[in-house]
């Protein structure tokens, strides 16, 4: 049966994938806080049994080394995507008696909670908070101030897998398959400051 994998990259198994380059994403968003000032940069990850967010993990951490920043564990809040687990990761981040001065956050909605915790314990973001998500959901338009992402091509994720979907249909077993890694794109507004 022809079929393409969308949205992970499938490196065991001899089938077509096209997906988003998570590491760059969140290399590029940390980067992004680095080149601010900010040296106290926090990570409050997706569940990292997940490709996305264990590659977003992973594209933190190697930021981190390429600026010379020590990773600091105690910065690392492993969550499951979850609102909930993003508000308590939150909260403890914020109550830190040394908290980061930002925090780059595995999706948009999760750092949305991340702006609504920070609020309600007398932050100002990007002020006293700066925060980067990923994904560039049209919800961070929408928060106390608009939030700084990582965008993914979905658009053009599905449009690329439906043409490679045509091409195995039509050419059947002739075709090897095709693993295609999209880039992603840092998408700058309100949520960041320089120190």
């Amino acid at each position: 049966i022809p079929c393409v994998v969308i949205n992970n990259y499938v490196e065991d198994l001899d089938v077509s994938c096209i997906a988003i380059d998570n590491i760059q994403g969140a290399e590029q968003a940390v980067s992004y806080l680095v080149s601010l000032g900010h040296r106290k940069i926090a990570h409050i990850s997706g569940d990292i049994i997940t490709q996305a967010a264990a590659e977003r993990l992973e594209g933190y951490k190697k930021a981190l080394k390429k600026a010379g920043i020590e990773i600091n564990e105690d910065y690392i809040f492993k969550t499951d995507y979850s609102r909930g687990h993003a508000r308590q990761a939150a909260e403890k981040m914020i109550d830190m008696s040394q908290p980061p001065s930002a925090v780059f956050v595995s999706s948009d909605s999760m750092a949305l909670e991340v702006m609504a915790v920070a609020k309600e314990k007398g932050k100002e973001i990007p002020r006293d908070l700066s925060i980067v998500g990923f994904d560039d959901n049209p919800s961070g338009l929408y928060g106390p101030v608009a939030l700084t992402t990582v965008r993914q091509p979905l658009v053009q994720m599905a449009q690329e897998a439906l043409k490679k979907l045509n091409n195995l249909m039509q050419q059947g077993k002739k075709r090897s398959p095709e693993k295609i890694r999209l880039p992603t794109e840092l998408v700058i507004r309100e949520s960041c400051r320089p120190l």
